[in-house]
C-alpha cells in the first residue's frame, strides 16, 4: 500500500524539500516540533533506544511511559503509532538495513494492537544537510520502504535534512538530534536524563 499524507499518496520518488513544498502541512508540523523547548526527562518509566535498536510499547504498560532515542545526526528516528491501540514503536535507523526495520517496526505495533479501529501514522525526524548527503539518501531510502508495506501508513510528522539543518560558525548541523514519546506525544530533547 502506498505512503500516505492526509489520505493523499505520497511520490516518493522527490526529494525531502520537495515533499515539504508540495505538503505544507508536513512543513508546518516539522516548524511546530523544531519550536517547542527541550526537555530533561528522568529515569522513571524512561526506555532508551540506541543507534540499531528499536522498542515498542502500549499506554496500558506500567513499565515505560517515555521511548526516546538521541545523538541522532545523519540517523533518523522513527516513530509509528496505532491511533487506536496506542502501540508504538521508536527505532534509530541508520540505513544499514532499512527493508528489514521498516518491516521489523510495522510487525512490532501490529503485535501490540489488538483492535481494527485506528491507523498507522509515521513520524520520520533526523538528518540535516551533510556534505556526503548520507541524512537525503536517509530520507529516501525510508520513504521508500514505508511505501512498500502492505499496510497503509500515514506520514505525519517528516521533519528532515533540509527542515532540520542549522548553520552554526559555518558548519551544518541537526536542529533536532533526540526525540521522545512522552505519554505518546512527540518531544524533541538535546539530553533525556537529568
Amino acid at each position: 500500500m502506498p505512503l500516505l499524507i492526509d489520505s493523499r499518496r505520497l511520490d516518493v520518488s522527490l526529494p525531502a524539500a520537495r515533499i515539504l513544498q508540495t505538503c505544507p502541512e508536513l512543513e508546518e508540523r516539522a516548524r511546530i516540533l523544531k519550536s517547542k523547548p527541550p526537555q530533561i526527562v528522568g529515569a522513571n518509566g524512561f526506555l532508551y533506544v540506541q543507534q540499531r535498536e528499536l522498542a515498542a510499547t502500549t499506554p496500558t504498560d506500567s513499565s515505560v511511559s517515555i521511548l526516546g532515542s538521541e545523538d541522532a545526526t545523519t540517523c533518523h528516528i522513527i516513530v509509528l503509532r496505532h491511533t487506536g491501540s496506542g502501540a508504538t514503536c521508536l527505532a534509530h535507523c541508520d540505513g544499514s538495513d532499512s527493508e528489514t526495520e521498516a518491516e521489523a517496526i510495522i510487525q512490532a505495533v501490529k503485535s501490540l494492537t489488538k483492535t481494527t479501529e485506528g491507523r498507522l501514522e509515521l513520524h520520520i525526524v533526523g538528518g540535516f544537510n551533510d556534505q556526503r548527503q548520507l541524512s537525503m539518501k536517509l530520507s529516501r531510502q525510508l520513504l521508500k520502504v514505508f511505501h512498500k508495506q502492505a499496510e497503509d501508513v500515514h506520514l505525519v510528522t517528516f521533519c528532515v535534512t533540509d527542515i532540520n539543518d542549522r548553520k552554526e560558525n559555518g558548519i551544518h548541523l541537526p536542529i533536532i538530534y533526540g526525540i521522545g514519546m512522552f505519554s505518546f506525544d512527540i518531544v524533541y530533547k538535546k539530553t533525556f536524563l537529568a
